[in-house]
């Protein structure tokens, strides 16, 4: 018993007169594992800590007195440790050293062919985006791969792999070798119809308009060409074209209705540089979250987010026949509206009828929009032939 109260902690318990007799009659009544010695009139118990938090606890409730000995044990140790400031912020700023060193890039290794002087390599990585220091969530082997290939004087070939806070870079130089070609991918856009529709205007700003007004369109067809006799560009420019659609809106007789109750706290998190530590709880329905900020304006890596559930509550409303229609026509003219995206309606011929259960509104439209959306393409040339 004494090696678990050790790692679990323990107390003593002291009392005299009553508070001897009801703390014998307590360990007997509960078989409570305990350790008595009497000295005089005063009997003294040595108890787990859990049970002499409950018996200190009755006692009280109870109006006895009883003398209650310091906390023992691994335990008390360990509150001894963490009661230190200066200890405390020693840890704090290891891990902390820990967290930072995991992830981030220390150590570049490069190897290749030797056509390239290492300096000269070192300085295409860093301006590639790779330097010792960088946060390991910003590295893109391939990406950055990508940016020392287009160097097409340098290199034929290029490999970046991480392990740990290691970054390893393989690369094949040109040796001078005339007859090596280098391939671009060099990226274009076209403008296409959103939609089937009859073209009144084209106003391209870059590439060239293959439609024209009057003409027939369908969801898909080229409008404005990015290709050009210099190679591939961004297309861009406005066709403004007719379009026709019809929109329809039900709304039931019967309308739910949900009024929004209180909230409750669900769940809480501890953050590091913007990275959950961990979390307690449920994901709730929103969030809020709290930096900490010391005298002075300083911001600590340290931030709290506490998630919250909202409480709703569902009534179903029974609407007259004039509140149903004009709800419908109002969430019809939302649709339209919505629909537009900052085009011009040009006409609308509206009707509706009721059901068994509703009404249902529709409208019939002709509007004028911007009907081009871009679609990106990929031209391969190449160079050094």
């Amino acid at each position: 018993m004494r090696l678990i109260d050790s790692v679990f902690g323990w107390r003593e318990i002291r009392g005299e007169g009553k508070a001897t007799k009801y703390l014998t009659d307590y360990l007997l009544r509960n078989a409570v594992p305990a350790e008595i010695e009497e000295e005089g009139g005063t009997t003294a118990i040595r108890v787990g800590r859990a049970d002499a938090k409950r018996i200190l606890h009755e006692m009280r409730k109870k109006g006895i007195a009883a003398e209650s000995g310091k906390l023992r044990g691994a335990p008390a140790v360990l509150l001894s440790f963490f009661r230190r400031p200066g200890i405390v912020c020693g840890v704090l700023c290891v891990f902390l050293l820990f967290l930072f060193a995991r992830g981030r890039v220390w150590e570049i290794r490069v190897t290749g062919d030797g056509s390239v002087d290492e300096d000269e390599i070192r300085s295409v990585l860093f301006e590639a985006g790779l330097h010792p220091g960088m946060a390991i969530r910003d590295l893109s082997p391939d990406e950055v791969a990508t940016k020392c290939l287009l160097r097409g004087d340098l290199f034929s070939g290029m490999n970046v792999s991480l392990s740990g806070v290691v970054v390893r870079v393989e690369w094949f130089g040109r040796g001078g070798d005339p007859s090596i070609r280098l391939a671009s991918d060099e990226e274009g856009v076209n403008l296409v119809a959103s939609c089937d529709a009859v073209i009144v205007s084209v106003q391209p700003t870059c590439g060239s308009a293959v439609v024209s007004p009057g003409q027939t369109v369908h969801k898909g067809d080229l409008l404005i060409s990015g290709v050009t006799k210099g190679g591939a560009v961004r297309a861009s420019g406005t066709v403004l074209a007719k379009v026709s659609g019809t929109f329809s809106s039900t709304t039931e007789k019967n309308a739910v209705r949900r009024k929004n109750g209180g909230r409750k706290t669900v769940s809480f998190s501890l953050l590091l540089f913007g990275e959950k530590v961990f979390s307690i709880g449920e994901v709730g329905d929103s969030a809020s979250e709290k930096e900490i900020i010391l005298p002075g304006g300083i911001v600590l890596p340290f931030s709290f987010r506490v998630g919250y559930a909202h409480e709703t509550a569902e009534e179903i409303v029974a609407l007259t026949e004039k509140e149903t229609a004009e709800a419908a026509f109002r969430r019809l003219d939302w649709i339209i509206r919505e629909s537009l995206a900052g085009g011009e309606l040009l006409k609308k011929e509206v009707s509706g009828t009721f059901f068994d259960g509703g009404y249902t509104a529709t409208a019939k439209t002709e509007y004028l929009i911007n009907i081009a959306e871009p679609l990106a393409f990929i031209v391969r040339n190449e160079y050094n032939k």
